[in-house]
């Protein structure tokens, strides 16, 4: 094997090392703000300050995840975040809390984005 054969061949097993700690990082993480999540879910309803503000974290967190856990290979819990983001958007840019109805709606998008992850990352359960 030609010496740059090698030398790439080395250079792609480090990257692959380096993803492979990022990934178990991120499902560490998922694990810990996945449950946070669906602790806040009864604070996202109603009026007011307190409610908004439980709405935006959870947007913020779905806005982080939907982008990055595609990048690190996990396609259909970024996939499942996006949609739960993509409920939560407008909700964050008004303002507020969440109708009775957003509500349902998230809480099965949480539970579907709790299943892909489980499914990609076999952490949850």
């Amino acid at each position: 094997m030609p010496e740059a054969s090698v030398q790439a061949a080395a250079t792609d097993g480090q990257f692959e090392a380096r993803i492979e700690v990022v990934r178990k990082r991120f499902a560490a993480k998922f694990v810990d703000r996945m449950q946070q999540t669906i602790a806040d879910l009864p604070g996202m309803t109603g009026d007011g300050v307190v409610p908004a503000d439980v709405v935006a974290n959870a947007y913020h967190w779905l806005h982080q995840i939907s982008g990055i856990a595609a990048t690190v290979g996990f396609e259909s819990t970024g996939q499942s975040a996006r949609s739960c983001d993509n409920l939560l958007v407008e909700p964050y840019r008004a303002q507020r809390g969440l109708s009775a109805a957003e509500l349902a709606q998230l809480t099965n998008g949480l539970d579907s984005l709790r299943r892909a992850a489980q499914a990609e990352m076999q952490v949850l359960k």
